[in-house]
Order: structure tokens, then C-alpha cells, then sequence
């Protein structure tokens, strides 16, 4: 079952995000796009295929979707803080009474999803895909991919479980396990990459 989740468009700081991140990808190759089937996802991978041949071909999927958090979506932070507490509940337990996603069931759809592409890539013997995803997910896969054994290139990349900046560039070979780049967002340029907690959820 597909759950629901708040489907939000970019601002415009998102959207110069976006096309930050499509020139720096323009010299790059893909055979094929998956992409979280959100708005901001599909309008960022727009932005960077707008430099790439119309026949890549692109999949939405709704495995790559960020957390949800069912009847508590577009609550503030602080109101999910301060009412876990008072019902001496912990964030996450409150979330799932609230028919959202638990942390467990969400890094399982995260790695889930993974699979699933690193096995449809396999089977369709795509050299190279992207793919567009949301900071939540990511922050799991950092985890996966360490305990996996995936390693850095060099010893200068520090690959962590981290909150991930927008449009950040994660680069990664399958096949040997490298991790090139990680949370890259060096095509911002003066923008802020360190990017806050949002508001609301």
C-alpha cells in the first residue's frame, strides 16, 4: 500500500538549488533516473536532465518518498517534541500512533529501495544512473553503506550518518563498493549548504 505523504513544490532558493545542482551534473551520463515521485524530487531531477538527452528514460517511485509521518504532517518540530514528552512517549512511538512511519519501517523502505535499484540496474545492465531522493533516506543509507563495507575513496572523505544538504551529490560505485563523493554540495557556491532542521514536518 502507497502511503500518503505532504507533497510540497520548491521555493525559489530550492529551485536555484536545483539548477546548481543540474550544471554540475550536465557532463555526467545516466542511462536511467529513479526518482522519488514527490514534486521537489521529480522538479529537481527536471532541472539536471534539462542538460541531459530527452531519451534518459525516468521512474518515479514512491519507496524513495521521505519519512512519513501520517496525521502529524506539516506539525512544527517543537509541537512533536513537546507532546511526545508530556505523554512520556518517545518521537518515534508518537509518530506511529499517529499512523506515521516508524524509524525501522522507514530505514527498511530506505534500504528496500536501494535494493531494488542496485538489482533493476543489474538486470537492465545500466552502466550509470541517478538517483533523486530526499535527506531522510539518505541518512539510512549512510549506515547501510558502512555496514556493508563500502569505502571511501580516500581518507580526506568522511562518509557518516549525517543530515544531508539540499541537492547534495552523493557519488558511488556499486560494483567495487567506493564511495567517491558524499554529501558533496560544493555547486552551491555561496548558498547555504548547512541546511536548519525544517519548521515543520
Amino acid at each position: 500500500m502507497t502511503r500518503m505523504c505532504i507533497d510540497t513544490e520548491l521555493n525559489k532558493n530550492g529551485l536555484n538549488q536545483a539548477a546548481c545542482c543540474g550544471e554540475r551534473l550536465k557532463a555526467a551520463s545516466y542511462d536511467h533516473v529513479y526518482c522519488s515521485d514527490l514534486k521537489r524530487c521529480k522538479q529537481t531531477a527536471a532541472a539536471i536532465l534539462a542538460h541531459h538527452s530527452p531519451d534518459v528514460s525516468i521512474e518515479y517511485l514512491a519507496i524513495l518518498r521521505e519519512r512519513d509521518f501520517g496525521k502529524l504532517s506539516r506539525q512544527p518540530l517543537k509541537y512533536l517534541f513537546s507532546e511526545s514528552q508530556q505523554q512520556g512517549l518517545s518521537m518515534d512511538q508518537f509518530i506511529s500512533n499517529h499512523d506515521g512511519e516508524s524509524e525501522l519501517t522507514f530505514r527498511s523502505r530506505a534500504i528496500s529501495a536501494w535494493n531494488f535499484i542496485t538489482e533493476d540496474a543489474q538486470k537492465k545492465q545500466y552502466q550509470s544512473v541517478l538517483v533523486v531522493t530526499h535527506g531522510g533516506p539518505l541518512k539510512y543509507l549512510s549506515t547501510y553503506w558502512i555496514d556493508n563495507g563500502f569505502k571511501a575513496e580516500n581518507e580526506d572523505l568522511k562518509v557518516a550518518p549525517v543530515a544531508q544538504g539540499n541537492t547534495a551529490v552523493t557519488r558511488i560505485n556499486v560494483t567495487e563498493k567506493v564511495i567517491h563523493e558524499f554529501n558533496s554540495t560544493s555547486h552551491l557556491q555561496n548558498q547555504n549548504s548547512n541546511q536548519p532542521p525544517p519548521p515543520a514536518v
